[in-house]
């Protein structure tokens, strides 16, 4: 349960980061460049014997080799994820990326992590209508030349669902959990870093001083995230593909209310129905 309620909190904060940032105008995109390394940083010091961990990782097992291939998805998805919202609105990029959760219990199920009720099925069901009342606005319009973008998103999204929640299970002990929990965001950091010195050598673009600030700080969050979501996973409390939608739900219900909090946003009558919707699937699905 410790476990549930910290991957819920840090995951919410992250939302609420990148509003701050957003409203002291940092780069989103140098910000999560040294938020990976950063992240990576931190994973290494919670890896009980790095020696070991780096040896098993060497013979590139299975985890190992998901770990690397995840950090391509982390970086891909953050960029769809804007590519989304500019093309076909926020609204269907944060209802894209949510809708994912979906995808990836029926996976997971298949794949003997768990199985899918008659319960779990109303409660996934009344969850997707309470995600879209949530993220779509009646005046939302979307074109057939648009679903591209949204499509793509939720497969990106579905795939880094899954990987977390399945690959996890390969690791033969804490040394290689730890390690597994790290990998990404070395992935993920050399692609950015790649791009980031592109940028610095060829395009000549000043290096980003405030998003070093910012970038640790979403760093730090960013593998609370993580880590605490594959130590739920790895603790067998619920079936991976019961934790995967409660998770997310809380999520979003924790991170909006907060917003309210923090940030002083306000709900619409829409947006609470949706919120409450979300409430009742949660309490279907526990």
């Amino acid at each position: 349960m410790i476990y549930l309620i910290f991957s819920v909190i840090t995951n919410a904060a992250i939302y609420w980061l990148f509003k701050y940032f957003e409203q002291i105008e940092a780069k989103i995109f140098e910000t999560i460049v040294f938020n990976y390394i950063v992240a990576f940083t931190c994973g290494i010091f919670f890896v009980p014997n790095v020696h070991d961990a780096v040896q098993s990782a060497l013979q590139f097992p299975v985890w190992s080799v998901a770990g690397l291939i995840m950090g391509s998805l982390f970086i891909s998805v953050f960029y769809f994820m804007a590519i989304t919202a500019k093309k076909s609105g926020i609204a269907m990029a944060t209802l894209s990326s949510k809708m994912s959760l979906v995808l990836a219990v029926i996976v997971l199920a298949f794949l003997g992590k768990g199985e899918i009720t008659l319960l779990k099925a109303i409660a996934l069901l009344i969850a997707m209508f309470g995600l879209y009342l949530f993220s779509v606005d009646r005046k939302s319009k979307l074109s057939k030349d648009m679903l591209l973008y949204p499509i793509v998103l939720m497969l990106g999204s579905t795939s880094i669902d899954f990987s977390i929640a399945y690959f996890q299970g390969f690791t033969a002990n804490q040394n290689e959990l730890s390690l597994f929990t790290c990998m990404p965001f070395m992935g993920a950091g050399i692609i950015g870093i790649s791009i980031l010195i592109y940028k610095l050598v060829f395009r000549k673009e000043k290096f980003p001083l405030k998003e070093l600030g910012t970038g640790v700080l979403l760093g730090l969050v960013n593998y609370g995230s993580i880590f605490f979501l594959v130590e739920l996973y790895h603790s067998g409390w619920m079936p991976e593909s019961t934790i995967l939608p409660i998770n997310n739900l809380l999520v979003l219900v924790i991170g909006s209310i907060g917003a309210v909090f923090i940030f002083k946003e306000k709900l619409n009558r829409r947006k609470i129905q949706g919120l409450v919707i979300c409430i009742l699937a949660l309490i279907l699905l526990l």
